[in-house]
């Protein structure tokens, strides 16, 4: 499974994923020809939907230059053996790479640990997109924030992890979000997994189509708690969360958890670490008893639960109520409730509240560095049919603290494909590397081509030239109509070609005198040769039809 880490604590802790949400082995053939198209690791449909075949031939680009960093949980677990073998059948760079491209990954740190070499399978995308750039990796075993300013320090302009910190919050930064400023401001691009926390409501009940993962409230809204519930404190104590947005009141939430079902659920609120003048737990009532879940720290503003069906019940259904102890200082903050899904297990299949209104927004499950403004954060389009994959997080995260002002990040940033093959057989399921983590490597790796064409493009331009040629109209998405795009899939799908197409077509020249003559005798940028020049402009007219580039704006699937 995947390496995303963090949102639980203590006897709750456990490897959530953000990575593949089903991989495993696929026979892979020697690469048989060095040519462009042959000494490409990745399948050409999948190039295709990329629209990225062409940057070798059409752009003289393949990464050559450009190194990336990736941060994973392990790289080569499997031994040196496997690793040469990935070398020899041209998934990596290295000794015996049958096209050539010689000068092998290079591990800056790889503990001994029980991890699925996830970051070897990302390299592996990478390689198959920009085979010529120089791939370094770290594993987060020191933490995230050291793991970027390792490869930092070590020349990567473009970084790529598909981790969770154990610090990552919702309304807060912390230390990851940092590390990325830091890198950023060092002119690194850098991109992240979104995550696979998105949870969709089951066929047969309302909330289907939408995604039910999380509920959030910009203010809490105190009434009376259940019966219940009060019998758990001291009269007069605490009061409850009204869910229902309206002029109606419901002090408790309805979920419905399938057999066998486990969650981790989490509730945020915010008010800034070490400075708290309220405490919230929540309280899950069940058919035989009510449970409380008392915040284990009561200034890291935050309470953590599992949210679980172990009975032989087909369903089971659980009501959750948000309790507020009344203090002279309790406030009414922003809060969430997050239902993160835990690796194998069945997840939450219905939710009484699913829409988001003006207040409310339900189903946003992006936070942490993954909703740094400064980071390209990637959601996952399926190679196999073009559509967004329905455990992909949405947005929006608002965030309020350790920033100079509150800011709302909408969603990921832009899309990259997934279900791809690679060769590490620990990755478990259906043989093809799924979720958010294989997607954010396609993205790394097609700004490498991007660094390559301009090298002097800063990280926010970098971003430009991919969002700006993304699109919607080539992906499929599975959401509820009401439900905005950017939420889920950002400004769409990247297309490699069109941004490269825009970034090598020159400005012309001031028009001059001898204008005439001067038009003749132009010419192209240092390291294009006319040819290449003209090939881009040929394919920016092919793509838009008008001699103008059109501007345009799928976790893996779970097992059946």
């Amino acid at each position: 499974m995947g390496v995303l880490r963090g949102r639980v604590s203590g006897a709750l802790a456990i490897v959530l994923a953000c990575g593949a949400v089903g991989a495993g082995a696929l026979p892979v053939a020697a690469v048989p020809a060095a040519t462009a198209a042959g000494c490409r690791s990745l399948p050409a449909p999948a190039v295709e939907l990329l629209n990225a075949g062409d940057a070798e031939t059409g752009f003289g680009v393949d990464g050559t230059g450009v190194r990336v960093g990736i941060i994973s949980g392990s790289f080569g677990n499997a031994g040196a053996e496997a690793v040469a073998a990935d070398i020899t059948a041209g998934l990596l760079p290295g000794p015996g790479n049958p096209c050539g491209y010689v000068t092998p990954v290079s591990i800056l740190n790889d503990p001994p640990v029980d991890q699925d070499d996830e970051g070897r399978a990302m390299a592996q995308l990478v390689h198959g997109i920009a085979p010529g750039a120089e791939i370094l990796f770290a594993s987060d075993s020191a933490g995230y924030p050291a793991a970027v300013d390792l490869l930092v320090a070590n020349g990567a302009s473009v970084i790529v992890d598909d981790v969770q910190g154990g610090e990552d919050r919702r309304y807060r930064t912390g230390p990851g979000e940092a590390a990325i400023r830091r890198a950023v401001d060092a002119g690194v691009f850098a991109v992240t997994a979104a995550g696979n926390f998105a949870v969709p409501g089951a066929p047969g009940f309302p909330s289907a189509g939408f995604p039910i993962g999380s509920w959030a409230t910009d203010r809490y809204r105190p009434t009376d708690c259940p019966q219940n519930v009060a019998e758990l404190f001291d009269a007069g104590s605490v009061d409850c969360l009204d869910f229902d947005p309206g002029d109606a009141v419901d002090a408790a939430m309805g979920v419905t958890l399938p057999a066998g079902s486990i969650m981790v659920g989490s509730l945020d609120w915010g008010e800034p670490d070490g400075a708290l003048s309220t405490s919230f737990e929540y309280v899950l009532s069940l058919e035989d008893r009510t449970i409380p879940f008392p915040a284990a720290d009561p200034q890291l503003a935050t309470s953590t639960a599992p949210l679980q069906n172990l009975s032989d019940a087909e369903q089971t259904a659980v009501q959750v109520s948000v309790v507020r102890h009344l203090t002279p200082t309790a406030a009414a903050p922003p809060l969430a409730l997050t239902w993160t899904p835990f690796p194998g297990r069945p997840e939450l299949i219905a939710q009484e509240y699913f829409r988001s209104t003006a207040t409310d927004t339900v189903g946003g499950a992006l936070f942490g560095h993954q909703a740094t403004p400064e980071v390209f954060s990637v959601a996952a389009v399926d190679a196999a049919d073009s559509t967004l994959e329905t455990y992909s997080s949405l947005g929006p995260s608002t965030i309020l603290f350790g920033v100079p002002t509150p800011v709302t990040v909408l969603g990921p940033t832009a899309a990259g494909i997934d279900d791809l093959p690679v060769s590490t057989t620990v990755l478990t399921g259906s043989g093809n590397f799924r979720g958010t983590s294989a997607a954010a490597p396609t993205v790394a790796a097609a700004a490498a081509l991007v660094r390559q064409l301009r090298p002097d493009l800063t990280p926010d331009q970098v971003r430009a030239a991919l969002t700006d040629h993304a699109r919607l109209d080539t992906i499929t998405i599975p959401w509820d109509p009401s439900i905005p795009t950017e939420r889920s899939v950002g400004a769409g799908l990247i297309d490699v070609g069109a941004s490269l197409a825009a970034l090598a077509v020159p400005t012309p020249p001031a028009p001059t005198a001898d204008a005439g003559a001067a038009a003749i005798d132009v010419l192209p940028p240092t390291g294009f040769s006319a040819t290449t020049l003209l090939s881009a402009v040929v394919l920016a007219v092919a793509l838009t039809g008008s001699g103008v580039v059109l501007l345009l704006r799928r976790r893996p699937r779970r097992p059946a």
